[in-house]
């Protein structure tokens, strides 16, 4: 099966194989995975980390072998930890990478990464394999007030799920699935009193389904993407909005990862 390796900043991966179709989710640069279906310049797609599916434009990626394939699926996953880096391109201009950009054999002694046998320099923050409990909640914090965006994936849009997987994907602590729905599925569930930051908190619609999520904070807080990623206050019963003075969402469940 032919695989795929993103070379855009943000891709949409959308519903159907047309620009105006709603946006599902996005890839990020570094991101791979497998093409299952062409269809004009459009591509069906099944993304390696958490196999969603979706079109995305040809223009976005570039193919790779299987040789490259298996050096990417067997090295380190190397992750831009700022909110945003940049590179050189071959012309000298700059390419610029949201937080949450893999980096395809990167090496950290040079802060340099290879693609297509060319070496591009990035002076960022990166994160590789588990973090510690201090990156990882300045991981979370950075992506506070974020705007609000369905499928968003970035610090520049973002929905409630994208928020959890990438924090939880940067930080090396664990392989969410993309959906509240999904995500719920995973884990432990624990008491409302045993909660503790870092957990995730889930919520329920008024027909009983799941379709929000938040992260656990500190002093009674939860941090969503809700209008924009912000920080409420997690009561029993439910979400609390401080600006608003009223309640937002109801508590289903809390899981511990």
């Amino acid at each position: 099966m032919q695989k795929g390796l993103i070379i855009n900043s943000i891709v949409p991966l959308r519903h159907d194989p047309d620009d105006r179709s709603e946006m599902e989710s996005q890839l990020l640069f570094g991101d791979t995975f497998d093409i299952l279906q062409k269809r004009n310049q459009w591509r069906f797609i099944r993304n390696d980390f958490d196999a969603y599916e979706g079109w995305i434009d040809e223009k976005s990626f570039i193919k790779i072998s299987d040789e490259q394939t298996d050096q990417l699926l067997s090295a380190t996953d190397f992750y831009v930890a700022d909110v945003v880096a940049y590179f050189k391109t071959e012309d000298g201009t700059k390419q610029y990478l949201p937080m949450g950009s893999r980096l395809p054999a990167y090496r950290s002694d040079s802060k340099s990464f290879r693609l297509n046998n060319d070496e591009y320099f990035i002076d960022t923050e990166v994160c590789a394999g588990r973090v510690d409990d201090e990156i990882f909640f300045r991981l979370i914090d950075r992506y506070r007030h974020a705007p609000y965006l369905w499928g968003g994936m970035t610090p520049f849009g973002i929905d409630c799920s994208g928020l959890t997987q990438m924090v939880y994907k940067i930080s090396g602590r664990y392989r969410l699935p993309r959906n509240a729905s999904q995500q719920a599925k995973h884990g432990k569930r624990i008491s409302f009193d045993e909660r503790q930051p870092g957990d995730l908190a889930f919520f329920v619609n008024d027909e009983g389904h799941i379709h929000h999520v938040g992260i656990v904070w500190f002093d009674n807080g939860i941090i969503h993407a809700h209008g924009q990623v912000r920080l409420d206050d997690l009561e029993p019963d439910g979400i609390y909005n401080k600006s608003t003075g009223n309640h937002t969402h109801t508590l289903v469940l809390i899981k511990r990862l």
